[in-house]
């Protein structure tokens, strides 16, 4: 009898310390979920998520003269930003696909298939795709849906999903440990977000009104944005997929964009040297 009360002592004592440390785990989750993401964190993310999207779909490699098109596209427009650099600077990929869609990574990876691209009628058009992606950067909104998801999980103490991954960590030390964990549960939220779930309604109004801004900055015409929403309404099924899967309905978005447009005016000008590149340049694709 004495050995059974001691055996369920030390049970007992082993029980507390267990919970005692599944606590600890848990307030160091939440801790590590409301520390700042830094610019570098931000762009290790964000590799990891483009080369995930890279496993998803095939990379256009037909025309490096398309490729090299719409990064200087993306260099122009983010030139005449107020973030012209961040940590690795931008970059474009063409994506091998029917699908119409166009995502982008905190790191500053932005990837647009040429299904949405075999749409466009203008380079303003291809522009304001890559100004709303640009802006979902700039407005750091990747690094916001991590942060919500990650406090979320810590809370419910839930966040497990990284500890799947980390028997291939097994000889780091405990920070190690915690970073790695930190990069491999952020990069499936971040996956999740960009091409499951999509952004919140109001971060989408807000990419598209920064997108506008962004356009008119670098003389495109911000009412090709507008245009773009048109094509994706006219192209949208009962089947939710590429943009019309992560993204708010195209009406509610061209209402929201018409009232951005009230303060921005465009002259026109160089509308025809940007058709003739845009042609050239795409041809491949078109």
């Amino acid at each position: 009898g004495a050995l059974n009360k001691v055996n369920s002592a030390v049970q007992k004592s082993q029980d507390v310390k267990k919970t005692l440390e599944q606590a600890s785990s848990t307030v160091e989750s939440i801790d590590r979920a409301a520390e700042p993401i830094t610019t570098q964190d931000s762009y290790f993310i964000g590799r990891t998520v483009a080369s995930n999207v890279l496993t998803e779909y095939k990379l256009y490699t037909a025309s490096p003269k398309a490729t090299a098109y719409v990064n200087k596209i993306c260099k122009a427009i983010t030139m005449n930003s107020d973030t012209p650099k961040i940590y690795k600077d931008y970059c474009v990929a063409i994506l091998d696909s029917d699908e119409i869609n166009a995502l982008s990574t905190s790191g500053g990876h932005i990837f647009i298939t040429t299904g949405i691209l075999k749409c466009c009628n203008s380079e303003d058009e291809v522009a304001a795709i890559i100004a709303h992606e640009i802006a979902h950067i700039q407005l750091k909104h990747a690094t916001t849906a991590i942060k919500t998801v990650r406090t979320t999980e810590a809370i419910s103490n839930s966040a497990t999903m990284a500890k799947n991954y980390t028997k291939q960590f097994s000889n780091l030390n405990q920070e190690e440990k915690q970073s790695a964990d930190f990069l491999t549960s952020s990069s499936i939220s971040m996956m999740n977000v960009i091409t499951e779930t999509g952004y919140t309604k109001g971060q989408e109004f807000k990419a598209d009104e920064k997108a506008v801004s962004l356009m008119a900055d670098t003389g495109y015409d911000p009412n090709a944005l507008t245009d773009v929403l048109k094509m994706l309404k006219s192209k949208s099924s009962g089947e939710d997929s590429g943009w019309g899967k992560t993204h708010p309905k195209p009406e509610t978005r061209i209402n929201s964009v018409q009232k951005a447009l009230k303060n921005f005016t465009f002259t026109g000008i160089g509308r025809d040297a940007r058709q003739s590149r845009f042609e050239n340049a795409l041809a491949g694709i078109k």
